[in-house]
């Protein structure tokens, strides 16, 4: 009797623990779900990059506006346009912007505009930590590892995901080079209408800016 007590108590235990585990599925189905309702995203974050090779390791603040496969990106001396098809990546220093299709330039990299989205396509994922913390908020962390790795140039992107706000708080890329680039969210708004002109490079506001165009 005792046994047979003793078995079924901690069977129930058991089921309570399945059915209240989150897996990284679950929690990233949820954020799917989320980002199907954003007609557009508007954050500030904070871009860090540790290289021990270089020994570099630089904090630089940005911020980014996105809608659809469209993007803007600003920091520091940088700014880049893409409205789906061509990105300008524009040099404030050298007064300079460098045009290339969007599809030569994705390939094997990070797209911005893919932030808050990028484990809907071609990834592997895993739960590896439930429980961890943030700058003291409370986040289920998940590692996405792409299928078809040998064609990017990461291996690893760690997403740490605010429990409270189901929205991701900080992305940590790993590169192939022993490279860390961390994407620290600071601001996260999804109610502002955005216009599509605003996803283009405009040259007028450019006095004198030299093209390199890679297109050609």
């Amino acid at each position: 009797m005792k046994k047979s007590i003793l078995f079924t108590t901690l069977f129930v235990l058991a089921a309570i623990f399945q059915s209240s585990a989150q897996t990284s599925k679950d929690i990233l189905d949820k954020l799917s779900a989320k980002a199907k309702t954003f007609k557009t995203i508007t954050a500030d974050f904070a871009y860090t990059l540790n290289n021990p090779k270089s020994n570099t390791n630089q904090t630089m603040n940005g911020s980014v506006k996105i809608k659809g496969s469209k993007y803007y990106v600003t920091m520091s001396n940088f700014q880049i346009w893409c409205d789906g098809k061509t990105v300008w990546n524009y040099n404030k220093e050298g007064n300079e912007v460098t045009i290339d299709n969007l599809a030569d330039v994705k390939d094997g990299g990070f797209d911005p505009a893919e932030l808050f989205t990028i484990w809907e396509k071609n990834f592997k994922h895993e739960m590896k930590n439930a429980n961890a913390t943030v700058d003291g908020v409370a986040c289920y962390q998940i590692a996405l590892y792409p299928n078809d790795a040998k064609s990017k140039a990461y291996h690893t992107i760690i997403l740490n995901i605010d429990k409270a706000k189901m929205e991701v708080l900080k992305a940590e890329i790993k590169t192939r080079e022993n490279a860390t680039i961390t994407y620290k969210v600071k601001s996260f708004k999804t109610t502002n209408e955005i216009a599509d002109g605003e996803f283009i490079f405009n040259k007028a506001k450019f006095p004198g800016v030299e093209e390199i165009d890679n297109r050609i």
